[in-house]
């Protein structure tokens, strides 16, 4: 769940004293203090989650689980979208204890590869935590970086604190949410769960199949765009150059399926029954005829070395928006949500304002009816869209369907009308 979402519940807690939550960290700080068995902790966890109402039942909580139907390997307790795993101790030498973190990182990513839906591991020895997710080993997550991730409850009266802290890990997998630019950003941006898993997913597919003919060529293709695009140098100096086309790929699959989200197409059951078709828009064209609007052949090619996890992970979450809600600028704010500020600015990526596409649409056509409109480059399709906004003001009333399937049929005999390329790839 979203920060942005927990708000209502936050500022409860933090607005009145939970006796019940005080009470129930006390318990467990207690088998920390007295250095008991990490099955006596897991114990006193379990009844923290069940009566602080975190876990609605105890059939939310399962222990000794399996990452994958083939691990060797046991989680000590899961919750939901959660691993936890339970020492003694997690502090060495007053660090948060490196073989710890790696064995929870080796559950969550043997979890991912397997489809299971896991997204955030938590460690803890009852008085200290620190939070993970998919792929966080892959980012290189610097020592000081982990201490700063590190939470300490070790008082009793910090039972609502830790509630907070537990409440916004564990997802309550709310469905129906109206999206907003902020809210996409909160699910889908560089710092949500869903991008670290399916990107994490992604890094690994490339790495092993990045000498194949289908990833070199497309690869290639796309750096050759754009080297032409932003200049030779801009891209041969990027020390993460494949790390920027795993996030493009993301992007691409990300924005696409939420296109068809919004046609009320299933994604979430395509993207496990029919990925290489949902991501290619052969899926979208059967159900609305259209063509051209998802296509984007430098990203395709994790199905077709049939690397499809990262699209269930994607559309999983797509699936729990309701999209007859309109956001604008959702593109825009996504990319930048992914593509940092200096990566941008190497690259002299900008993203025009919609109300400063309209600005200028509105001074420049002046006949939208009988102007041909051309952006070569639209990236997110603000010049389009404002430009179709303004055509259909212009169409005499008519409703904004048969405003855009008129002139789709007939064009005026000089030439005019509104002309869309195909989509661009990002």
């Amino acid at each position: 769940m979203a920060m942005a979402d927990l708000a209502p519940v936050v500022a409860r807690r933090k607005a009145e004293k939970d006796p019940v939550a005080d009470e129930y960290l006390g318990k467990l700080l207690e088998r920390h203090q007295n250095g008991d068995t990490e099955n006596d902790i897991r114990i006193a966890f379990r009844d923290f989650l069940l009566h602080t109402g975190i876990a609605k039942d105890a059939s939310e909580i399962t222990t000794e689980t399996r990452p994958a139907l083939d691990s060797r390997h046991k989680t000590d307790l899961q919750i939901r979208n959660t691993y936890v795993e339970f020492k003694r101790s997690i502090i060495k030498a007053g660090a948060i204890d490196p073989e710890a973190i790696d064995q929870l990182d080796g559950y969550l990513m043997e979890n991912a590869r397997a489809g299971g839906g896991i997204r955030n591991g938590l460690l803890t020895d009852g008085a200290n935590y620190l939070k993970r997710s998919v792929g966080d080993h892959h980012r290189n997550i610097s020592a000081l970086e982990v201490k700063k991730a590190q939470r300490e409850f070790n008082r009793p009266q910090q039972g609502s604190r830790l509630y907070e802290y537990l409440d916004a890990i564990i997802d309550t997998q709310a469905a129906g949410l109206a999206p907003s630019p902020a809210r996409l950003t909160g699910h889908f941006g560089a710092n949500s769960e869903v991008f670290k898993t399916a990107t994490a997913l992604l890094t690994e597919a490339h790495e092993a199949h990045r000498d194949h003919p289908t990833v070199a060529v497309k690869r290639k293709l796309w750096r050759d765009l754009l080297q032409v695009a932003i200049g030779q140098n801009s891209v041969d100096d990027s020390p993460d150059k494949d790390y920027l086309y795993v996030r493009h790929t993301y992007l691409t699959a990300l924005v696409g399926l939420i296109v068809q989200a919004r046609f009320g197409i299933d994604v979430a059951r395509y993207a496990d029954s029919a990925p290489a078709k949902l991501l290619s828009g052969e899926i979208l064209s059967q159900h609305t005829k259209l063509k051209n609007i998802t296509e984007s052949a430098l990203f395709t090619w994790p199905p077709e070395l049939g690397e499809t996890r990262y699209l269930s992970v994607i559309a999983g979450e797509v699936a729990r928006f309701d999209w007859k809600h309109h956001a604008d600028g959702l593109a825009a704010a996504l990319y930048e949500s992914v593509i940092s500020d200096a990566e941008r600015k190497r690259m002299g990526e900008y993203y025009t304002p919609r109300w400063l596409a309209q600005a200028i649409v509105d001074e420049l056509i002046t006949d939208p009816v009988n102007t041909r409109v051309l952006d070569p480059a639209c990236g997110s399709g603000a010049f389009i869209e404002a430009a179709v906004k303004r055509l259909i003001a212009h169409s005499a009333g008519l409703p904004p369907g048969a405003a855009t399937r008129k002139h789709r049929r007939h064009r005026p005999a000089s030439g005019g009308g509104l002309t869309t390329p195909p989509k661009s790839d990002w």
